[in-house]
């Protein structure tokens, strides 16, 4: 029970936040922003609507759909094969050159040792989130350990070996950036249960940043918003080395239960 709570808080907060959206554009019907914040909030509040009355089920699949499908812990995932196929071994996570982070709806990958640092990442995330190029709000970071990696005294970034440390939002299930925002402007996307900045809400103060263990939220002094990683994976479809990817867990399951022998994930969730 005390896990469900937060959650519905959220669920309200996010609806009252999305009507917001759509009054605030009937109030600015020429901001091209504003009435695409609405078209958006628009198309999950009837997308909601229409899955409830009818009974569909939801695209994709959750973490805790993945574990009860394929009967696999997280910690079992690695030491069964499961991720071999996007290169992720024993091995390679003992040396440090996979890192796995899991979120509620993709699996996160990063290989820091195929990061050339040309900040490529950066560059697309704040063209499709902040429509400019920025590497200081950007919500995948490089720039940040480009000389000397992931502190002063490692071996790593220009100054030393060349190898670079990307750091990206972990989506925390208790993201500390949420739950330290004084005025409730991070909520958790019903889409794909990322930790995302409601602009309306959003007040600058800076709070989230020094909240989150790696600083990861940004103001942008532009706009004095909280830039905050919304899980969209532009940075991974745009790094021309894949040292980054978003791995569903309908694909992870599909490869496991492929192996098996056993009925694709499609079939399952019909039944």
């Amino acid at each position: 029970m005390s896990e469900e709570k937060p959650t519905e808080k959220h669920q309200v907060l996010r609806e009252k936040a999305q009507e917001e959206r759509i009054k605030y554009a009937e109030r600015h019907p020429y901001s091209k922003k504003a009435q695409q914040r609405a078209h958006d909030a628009k198309f999950i509040i009837n997308d909601d609507e229409t899955e409830l009355r009818e009974g569909k089920k939801k695209k994709g699949m959750t973490r805790r759909q993945f574990a009860a499908i394929s009967g696999l812990s997280l910690a079992a995932l690695v030491g069964v094969g499961a991720l071999t196929k996007w290169g992720v071994t024993q091995d390679a996570v003992a040396r440090g050159q996979v890192i796995l982070n899991p979120t509620p709806k993709k699996m996160i990958v990063v290989y820091p040792e195929r990061c050339s640092g040309c900040q490529r990442c950066e560059m697309a995330c704040t063209l499709k989130n902040d429509h400019k190029t920025n590497s200081h709000i950007a919500r995948v970071k490089v720039w940040r350990n480009y000389m000397y990696g992931d502190s002063m005294d490692s071996d790593g970034g220009a100054m030393r070996n060349l190898e670079y440390a990307q750091d990206y939002c972990k989506q925390c299930r208790i993201a500390l950036c949420m739950e330290a925002c004084p005025v409730s402007a991070i909520v958790v996307s019903e889409h794909n249960g990322a930790r995302i900045v409601l602009d309306d809400r959003c007040i600058g103060c800076g709070t989230c940043t020094e909240a989150c263990p790696w600083h990861m939220p940004t103001i942008d002094l532009a706009t004095n918003k909280s830039t905050k990683c919304i899980s969209c994976g532009r940075c991974a479809r745009h790094c021309p080395n894949g040292a980054i990817g978003f791995i569903d867990w309908i694909d992870i399951a599909d490869e496991i239960l492929a192996k098996e022998g056993r009925p694709s994930t499609e079939e399952m969730l019909k039944a």
